[in-house]
């Protein structure tokens, strides 16, 4: 199992809720959620507007590329109990992957704790160690 969260996300009066995958193997400088093609589409940013860049990211097995948007785009997390601020992210876009991924960045700016990754279990870091929340169901494009 895996931890995965509910998110919202929000870009340009759109907004769009997914689940999504904390992948800390997913290193960034700053918060970067990677978007399937389908879902970047909902939210018109795919196709690629100008601006955009191609870039290569290191994957295990090799490198893969992506579009990265010049917008930034707002992601909050969906939880139930609790009200969670926004966090401004770039977008990377996929047509390979059909999962959202958030960098290790965007989940320490959500303040994501993952208490067990095995389990899927996780926590906000302000919450006590008492709070354990389960992982989200996975959602595909």
């Amino acid at each position: 199992m895996a931890v995965r969260v509910k998110i919202r996300i929000n870009f340009d009066g759109k907004e769009l809720e997914t689940s999504a995958l904390v992948n800390t193997g997913f290193e960034t400088d700053q918060p970067e959620i990677l978007l399937p093609a389908r879902l970047a589409e909902l939210l018109d940013l795919y196709p690629p507007k100008a601006g955009s860049l191609l870039q290569e990211y290191s994957v295990v097995g090799g490198t893969t590329a992506v579009i990265k948007s010049p917008e930034k785009i707002n992601v909050q997390l969906s939880i139930e109990d609790r009200k969670t601020g926004s966090v401004e992210a770039t977008a990377l876009i996929s047509d390979r992957e059909d999962e959202v991924l958030i960098s290790d960045s965007l989940a320490s700016e959500l303040r994501i704790s993952i208490e067990d990754a095995k389990e899927g279990l996780w926590r906000l870091r302000d919450e006590s160690v008492e709070k354990v929340r389960s992982t989200s169901k996975p959602q595909y494009w």
